[in-house]
């Protein structure tokens, strides 16, 4: 799989866990929980874990490698 494409996926994932988190303090409404059957099941807590495999990715990528994208597009 192309660095890009998990790159993406990654951002996605915590774009939709920072919603649900938002949602969650704000509303106390957990969409994702709701989705996946509640808090105590199997997929409720692969998504999480995959949310949190996914905003450290994304903090390596973005936050630990500033400006690789910009000086490769200069070459």
């Amino acid at each position: 799989m192309n660095k890009h494409v998990i790159d993406l996926l990654s951002l996605i994932a915590v774009v939709v866990g920072g919603v649900n988190l938002g949602l969650a303090a704000l509303f106390e409404y957990d969409p994702l929980a709701m989705i996946l059957g509640g808090y105590g099941t199997y997929y409720t807590k692969v998504a999480y874990i995959i949310i949190g495999i996914a905003s450290l990715w994304t903090f390596y990528t973005y936050l630990m490698t500033p400006g690789e994208d910009i000086v490769k597009d200069n070459k």
